[in-house]
Parts: C-alpha cells; structure tokens; sequence
C-alpha cells in the first residue's frame, strides 16, 4: 500500500515521526561536531606544550627525611586557637611614617578587655613545645602532602587551616619573645613563620591563596621586628635571606595549570553524573524539586514543582548533550588566556601589562550564554586572583628592600640616599615594583 494510500491521522504520524527523525538526526550531529571542536582545540594547546591532564601536575613525594608536612603537620594538628578576639593588633600605621608596634606597647586594650598580653602570652607558652617541633621540621628543604589529586575539586584540605593557624602562632610568638627581650627565639620563630609560607609551593590555588595570607601575617610580623634597633647584620642578613629567592610565579603558574586540569576532570565528571553539576552552579539538582518524591505523585500533588523538575531535567540533559562541550572549550580558552598571563607577570616582573592584556582577551568571553551553567560561576573572579599574587609579590619585595636598609644603616650610620647604593653590597640590583615594572620609589 502507497503512502498516498493511507488514511489522514496515519500520514501525519508518519510525517511527525520524521521530523523527529531528522531532528534528533540534527542534535547528534550537533552533539557530534561540538565534540569535535572542543577536541581540536584540546590537540591545539597540547601541540603548543600545554599539559591538560592532573597527572602531569601533581608533586612527587620527597625522601621522607626531606619532607617537612608529616612532622610539621603532626604538631600543628596539637597547636590550640587563640580565639580572633584575643589576637594581638600587630604593627599598624597610626599616621604618616608612624606605625604603632605590638610587642613595644605595656598594655594591648581592645573592646572587649583592658589588656589581652596575659591571654596572648599563655597562649603561645601552652604551644611553645609545639612550635619547636614545627621549627625543627621546618628545616626540612621540602613540604609535600599526600593528597589525592585525581579526585579533582573533590579533593580535601585540612591541612590549610592548620597551616595558617600555625603561622599565626609563629608570629604571635616572635611578638611575645621581643616584648620579653629574647631577641633570638623571637627571630627564630619569625623565620620559621616565613619558611611555612616558603615551603608550601602546593599547585592548587586554594593552597596558594593560604600561602598569600600566610606570607602577608609573617610580613607584619618581619616590620614589627625590625623596629628593634640593635639586630647585628647576621640576624638581618638571615631575615633577608628568608624573604629572598622565591620563585612565586612558577609556583602561582603549577597552581593554574592545576586548576585547570581539574576542570577539565570536572566536565567529565559532570557528563558521568548529571546531578553533581547542579551542586557547583547552585541551582537545585533534578531530583531535588520535591525531595525524593516520585515524579508522577509530585506532579498530582504540586504540579508547578512537577514542572520545575522537568526543566531542570531538560536543562540538565541539554547540557550534557550539546552544551558541556561549548562551555568546557570556553573554560579552557578562559583558562589559557590566564596561564599566559602569569607567564608574561614572570616574563616581565611586572602585573600591570599582563593586567591590561588580560582584561582585554576577557571581555569576549562576557555575558556568555545561559546554556554555558559554568561559565555563570567563573566568570569576573580570575583576574582578582592575580591582583591578590600581585600584591603579595609587592610587599615580599617591599620587606627584603627594607631588610636591606637597615643592613646599610647598620654599617653606614644612616639610610643611603637611593636604593641604588644597596647594590652590590645588600641587594644584587635595585629591587623593581611589582606592581608596574618600575625601580622602587623610595625617599
């Protein structure tokens, strides 16, 4: 029997059942060629180098006897916390050129208590066994933690708080010991503050914003120091070897790469399990709408609930069938477009030319469509994270610098005139800023 043959509501179906042939004919081949770019431009970044995979970015562990995170952790896991109240105002500027030093002052009031140097000092007393141990492991050349890189953004930190607890501790002591007068176990303790902050060269950028904070709370501590007038040059020389010498922008360029190749391991984890997307972009999982109710029972009984859940789970779908590979090159491009530009602040020892560069290849990747659920998260947050780096390296420089003039007044009887007499008996060259490239200001 010819189709021409056939009675009226049966050609219909026949011509719908085509149509939906051809349409779902057209989405696989969409499906199929969005695959495909996103696979090309993967070729493309390998081709130049790039390396996208976690494995190629994870740390190896050291000889145990090299490696200072199992000890160290060991007693920072021991190390009480000074509730923030009870922390001492380390050094802050009262006027210009004036600053208000901790460890100098007889009595510390805050708001709540007249004077917390009796809290302040039991406290790092309690801990002082603790902090020699941690002093003792931070000898060590290196510090790598057992983690499980594989499991991606999954992936626990405990051990980050307790980093930074220690080295709040490490700076609170170097405080106590220098309004005690024990000027060695003062000095002691502030490099061993700075050394945790050194050795932590983690490639994660969580790991490495914890090393930011961690290194602005030993810089503070390194100023309130150096308002001591009678170091010899030794003591100077070993403070100013402390902040010398980081290689910062390899490691903040591990951390990128990192992030990266977790993302990457983020999208195929998120094509596997649908459900999980929904916990990072935070819209309300497919099953979520209505608890575990069976959908048919949930749609009897909140049919605008019922509804909800058939457009997430349409929204779902779409996205792990068409638009997860548009929205995983885009992190990509997003990502590369970063990673360049920790390589041009390394290439050029300076932030604000890789600024300018960045925001410029960002603004294309603004406002993306809604059918990209992750580039909603991500977007606006990168070139901050740089900032944060940027600042860091300032002060680092900013503190050596410093160190290196008080060597000169040690010697010499006063500040030199220009940073340039600090070359080639204090410092190696004149330090430049960070911030723009230039030699730093200095009066």
């Amino acid at each position: 029997m010819s189709i021409s043959g056939l009675k009226k509501p049966v050609k219909l179906g026949l011509w719908l059942l085509g149509f939906a042939v051809l349409a779902l004919l057209g989405l696989w081949l969409e499906h199929e060629r969005a695959k495909a770019r996103l696979e090309a431009f993967k070729a493309q970044l390998i081709a130049k180098g790039e390396k996208l995979a976690i494995a190629d970015h994870m740390p190896k562990l050291p000889p145990a006897l090299s490696n200072a995170a199992p000890d160290f952790i060991a007693a920072a896991n021991r190390i009480t916390e000074l509730k923030p109240e009870f922390s001492p105002p380390r050094m802050r500027l009262v006027a210009p050129g004036r600053a208000r030093v901790a460890w100098q002052q007889a009595e510390l009031p805050t708001d709540k208590d007249a004077d917390i140097w009796p809290i302040v000092v039991t406290h790092v007393e309690d801990n002082r066994p603790l902090l020699a141990e941690m002093t003792a492991a931070l000898e060590r050349p290196e510090m790598v933690f057992n983690l499980d890189y594989s499991s991606g953004f999954n992936l626990l930190f405990p051990h980050l708080a307790k980093m930074k607890r220690a080295t709040i501790c490490l700076a609170d002591a170097a405080i106590v010991d220098m309004r005690n007068e024990q000027r060695e176990s003062a000095l002691t303790n502030l490099l061993s503050s700075v050394r945790l902050a050194r050795l932590n060269e983690e490639p994660l950028l969580i790991s490495q914003l914890v090393r930011v904070a961690c290194a602005q709370i030993a810089a503070i501590a390194t100023w309130e120091l150096l308002q001591y007038p009678d170091w010899n040059d030794a003591q100077l020389k070993r403070m100013q070897q402390a902040w010398q010498g980081w290689d910062a922008n390899r490691v903040w360029l591990a951390a990128f790469n990192m992030e990266r190749a977790m993302s990457a391991s983020t999208f195929a984890e998120f094509r596997a399990k649908p459900s999980k997307l929904t916990e990072l972009s935070g819209m309300m999982s497919t099953g979520s709408v209505g608890g575990s109710d069976p959908f048919f029972e949930l749609l009897w009984r909140d049919p605008e609930a019922g509804a909800k859940r058939v457009m997430q789970f349409g929204v779902t779908l779409g996205w792990v069938c068409w638009f997860s590979y548009a929205d995983e090159r885009r992190s990509l491009e997003m990502d590369q477009v970063l990673v360049d530009g920790v390589r041009q602040m390394a290439a050029t020892g300076s932030f604000a030319p890789a600024e300018a560069r960045m925001t410029t290849a960002i603004k294309p990747f603004e406002n993306p469509s809604k059918t990209l659920l992750l580039a909603q998260i991500s977007l606006g947050m990168p070139i901050k994270l740089h900032l944060r780096f940027a600042t860091f390296e300032t002060v680092r420089r900013l503190t050596f610098t410093a160190i290196a003039l008080h060597r000169h007044r040690l010697k010499h009887g006063k500040f030199p005139e220009s940073l340039s007499a600090l070359v080639p008996e204090f410092l190696t060259e004149v330090p430049r800023d960070f911030m723009d490239g230039q030699p730093l200001r200095y009066q």
